[in-house]
């Protein structure tokens, strides 16, 4: 030990990392446009949001829970970014196989003016709210998956994707497939739009962001406003902090 070094500093609580990071949003210039940060959300003093903190940053509790299990996360362009790689990434570290499943994209008459990057040929474009985030690789296409191949689907939220997602005949025709064969079948903020056009909430308790519960009703759910509803192997949550609760369920049908 070198008797001229200073003393080794204590390492920072998870309170003063929570500090630094909010003292580093004030550092910030104001956003472009309307964003979600997942920085506030997982400091911000809530149960929910201390609940996020700890599903995004602790270490798996046991990377082989979910060995031999295979989930499809089924969304294309403008999925919310926290919600696909949150889940993405905590299924992952506790040992299923995760695949982003999406819609290939097609061609489009040219009177509608629509123009597409190449990229959205192989990934997806993630967003935080309404700012662009960054592309997500797709690992499948709606055209070569089967409800055999998967345990379990997820459906994310970001309002363009669900709402785009819910136009396709695929993707409906999985997820009405694979909710019809008992496999948990999961959806969080407006990714419960595919749900309402798969035609499955119907006489289900469901749950969905707030400003979208009155299509769930429309689609003959009672709705509930609570963070994660569980009907029979229907999954659905609401926001972004509710995520844990969503994959809580999950995993314990998936566990069964």
């Amino acid at each position: 030990m070198n008797p001229s070094a200073p003393p080794a500093s204590p390492a920072p609580s998870v309170s003063d990392r929570n500090a630094a990071i909010l003292r580093a949003q004030t550092l910030m210039t104001p956003p472009l446009v309307p964003t979600i940060s997942t920085e506030l959300l997982t400091t911000a003093d809530g149960e929910l949001n201390r609940e996020l903190h700890r599903f995004l940053f602790d270490p798996p509790s046991d990377p082989a829970l979910l060995r031999g299990k295979t989930i499809a996360i089924c969304c294309t362009n403008g999925v919310e970014e926290v919600e696909i790689t949150g889940a993405q990434r905590w299924l992952t570290e506790h040992g299923a196989t995760v695949h982003v499943v999406a819609p290939r994209v097609g061609e489009f008459h040219p009177t509608l003016g629509l123009r597409f990057p190449t990229q959205c040929a192989t990934h997806v474009l993630a967003i935080r709210l309404m700012e662009n985030a960054g592309w997500i690789k797709i690992d499948r296409y709606l055209d070569e998956v089967a409800v055999a191949d998967y345990d379990a689907c997820l459906l994310p939220g970001g309002c363009w994707n669900p709402d785009a997602l819910r136009a396709d005949p695929r993707a409906r025709a999985f997820v009405r497939g694979l909710w019809e064969a008992g496999k948990p079948t999961t959806a969080i903020c407006h990714g419960q739009w595919v749900m309402v056009s798969a035609g499955i909430l119907a006489g289900k308790k469901a749950t969905a962001v707030w400003n979208i519960h009155p299509d769930l009703a429309n689609a003959g759910a009672t709705v509930l406003d609570e963070p994660c509803v569980v009907d029979g192997n229907l999954i659905t949550a609401r926001f972004p902090y509710d995520l844990p609760r969503l994959i809580q369920a999950l995993v314990q049908q998936l566990l069964r």
